[in-house]
């Protein structure tokens, strides 16, 4: 792998184009047409269309083991300030998590691996994902209900973090990704005069001894070996200053990485709300939504993520990490289906100053791309021996 510098300009390219013309959840038909077209252009077998604007490139070489690798290429509702040449033209929405980039690798592995057959063997599932982001269920959802990735064998996917140097990967082996759940709840009591509280039942004391008390979940609730966030991010009660409403409501996010300190947080979020609205005389309607599952990179998934890992990038740059972090991904799908992994590219800024995902001025370092695409094509490689 020592010339790969037309393979380079070729993932640039594309990196560049996607970030420019950003778009959204499933709303992303112009991205999907795109890609559709350059996939056109290369050796594939089949193209499948999934979900709304999901694609799966397949390419058949073969008797061997059937590899799925996945890049998403949704972008989030921000506008951008970087002031980049190519910066997003569609108002409001940023490629300022790296799907661009995503994206532009797995399509760089998709041209090399099309037009070097004689360097593998298998079959390779290139997926190309709407709605990482969001909205409920997420993207992941249909490409794994479709049956089209039921023969993969395992999963890959990169994805680039400015938390770390350029010619830099990170990977947890096991827990990588939080489980992502939202609670909405609603408490009510009794509107009155607020200079009159006792003829009332009031919200707000009940939205606030919740807010508090529920941080006690993870702090008396859950075994202190375990790891859980429970983040109450959004409050509304009330409209004027001498009215004690009817009602309050809260939102909030529950982060966990298994099923059963998932379901003990639930449990005690629902029995702390039945319990404050009995204390006051009021009623409550809360509702759980679940959401991403927790990621949990497959043993054997991530030792050929690391194997690879070491040959592109030298195993000095290659660290596993002893902690996950608390953000989600629908990567989780495709895992929980067979098995697979998830790991983080280093693409943090040599000269500039580097701002991390989902901020208005992420920008990585374009160097790293051309690894994440050698270290894509390095493991079905390896997986042909």
């Amino acid at each position: 792998m020592d010339n790969f510098n037309d393979l380079n300009d070729y993932i640039i390219k594309h990196r560049r184009y996607l970030h420019m013309y950003p778009e959204t959840g499933f709303n992303c038909k112009n991205t999907s047409k795109y890609i559709f077209n350059e996939l056109n252009k290369l050796s594939i077998d089949e193209i499948v269309s999934v979900g709304d604007y999901s694609l799966i490139a397949i390419i058949r070489n073969g008797k061997g083991l059937t590899t799925g690798l996945r890049a998403d290429f949704d972008a989030l509702s921000i506008t951008e300030k970087t002031d980049l040449d190519f910066q997003s033209k569609n108002k409001g929405k940023m490629h300022a998590c790296g799907h661009d980039a995503h994206t532009a690798m797995l399509l760089g592995a998709c041209k090399f691996l099309s037009e070097n057959k004689d360097l593998w063997k298998g079959t390779i599932k290139f997926i190309f994902q709407e709605a990482e982001e969001g909205p409920s269920p997420g993207g992941a959802l249909a490409i794994v209900k479709s049956g089209v990735v039921d023969d993969c064998d395992d999963f890959f996917a990169i994805h680039v973090s400015p938390n770390y140097e350029t010619n830099h990967l990170a990977i947890n082996y096991g827990e990588t990704m939080a489980a992502a759940d939202t609670l909405d709840l609603e408490l009510i009591g009794k509107g009155a005069h607020a200079a009159l509280p006792q003829e009332g039942i009031d919200p707000i004391i009940m939205q606030a001894e919740f807010i508090l008390n529920a941080q006690q979940i993870v702090s008396r609730k859950i075994s202190p070996m375990e790891k859980a966030v429970v983040t109450i991010a959004k409050v509304e009660a009330g409209t004027t200053h001498n009215v004690i409403p009817e009602k309050a409501k809260l939102k909030g996010t529950i982060r966990t990485f298994n099923t059963a300190v998932r379901e003990t947080v639930k449990f005690e979020l629902e029995e702390l709300a039945k319990s404050i609205a009995m204390r006051h005389g009021g009623k409550y309607k809360m509702n759980y939504i679940y959401g991403y599952d927790p990621t949990i990179n497959s043993l054997e998934s991530t030792k050929e993520f690391i194997t690879s890992a070491n040959e592109v990038l030298g195993s000095e740059n290659v660290e596993v990490l002893k902690q996950p972090m608390a953000g989600s991904e629908d990567f989780s799908r495709y895992i929980n289906l067979k098995q697979g992994a998830l790991t983080w590219l280093g693409v943090k800024q040599e000269t500039k100053e580097t701002y991390n995902i989902h901020h208005p001025k992420f920008n990585l370092n374009e160097d790293a791309l051309i690894l994440g695409t050698k270290i894509f094509i390095d493991i079905i490689k390896r997986r042909s021996e």
